[in-house]
């Protein structure tokens, strides 16, 4: 599926208490540019570090002073730009409601607050996303581990945009797995300055592996009794011999055998017969 890159979004947050205005971002889905207003705030702790510095300022004005230096420092702290001390400065009076510049450009995806919240220090205000790029997360497989390496070409091909294959890069092998599925996400970085590729689109991976030769049998050969893997031989004139075998990797139509079968051996592809001998082959297993 498409996923908001993790590392290009940001938290709204503010470092004093304070009451929200007026909201300029005002719905889930606005597109903002980085130094434009989201809303302006009133606090009271604002307030004073305002007038605070305006008096420094009056009285130190031209003076390279420390005391001028701390009360700017102040302000800058609390997330206030330069340009906006530079205005306060120019227009020598404190404003009861500050604005609050967004730092990046991107799409607001979280509205916490509405005109006249109450909000508090570190509270998450709003989040916003930059999805000029995107990760693409895909599932493999315990299996398919040791063949997916970091920097492998992929293939990414969305249902929602048919005929657009997206070619990319393997950046990254999540190191845990889901204990439910037995699989394991890798991620792919997507360029999307065109934004056709919105969060949570399905998407398809793939992976072009080449693996050399090996043995392998059609996927609906293989019968799964218990924790074994179980094909059948056969053996001419009617004659059929369940065999235990060990598989490796595979695909939607083959699976990779590695103990258990030789080149030349004929298996059973049925899937009926599978499906009737399948109770007479868990009560045999323990006899084999």
């Amino acid at each position: 599926r498409v996923a908001y890159n993790e590392t290009r979004l940001t938290d709204i947050t503010l470092k004093f208490n304070g009451w929200i205005g007026k909201l300029d971002a005002d719905f889930v889905g606005a597109t903002v540019t980085a130094g434009q207003p989201l809303f302006t705030v009133y606090s009271p702790e604002l307030l004073t570090a305002q007038q605070e510095y305006l008096g420094t300022l009056r009285h130190r004005k031209g003076k390279n002073d420390s005391l001028l230096k701390a009360a700017r420092k102040r302000l800058a702290l609390w997330d206030i730009t330069q340009p906006q001390i530079r205005q306060l400065e120019k227009r020598g009076s404190a404003v009861d409601y500050v604005p609050i510049l967004s730092p990046v450009s991107g799409t607001v995806i979280e509205k916490n607050i509405v005109d006249g919240s109450a909000v508090k220090v570190g509270q998450r205000l709003m989040r916003i996303a930059d999805l000029s790029t995107v990760w693409v997360e895909g599932e493999i497989y315990e299996y398919e581990i040791p063949l997916v390496k970091v920097g492998m070409d992929v293939e990414v091909v969305l249902p929602e945009l048919p005929g657009k294959n997206l070619p990319g890069k393997v950046a990254y092998i999540y190191p845990y797995m889901e204990a439910r599925t037995r699989t394991t996400k890798v991620r792919v970085e997507l360029d999307n300055k065109e934004g056709q590729l919105k969060p949570d689109m399905y998407a398809h991976v793939h992976l072009n592996i080449d693996l050399g030769k090996r043995l392998v049998v059609p996927e609906g050969a293989v019968l799964y009794a218990g924790t074994s893997r179980v094909v059948f031989i056969d053996l001419g004139n009617g004659q059929l011999q369940p065999r235990k075998i060990k598989t490796g990797w595979r695909n939607a139509d083959v699976i990779e055998v590695l103990e258990g079968l030789k080149p030349g051996d004929r298996v059973v592809t049925s899937g009926n017969f599978l499906i009737a001998a399948e109770s007479k082959l868990k009560a045999g297993l323990d006899q084999w």
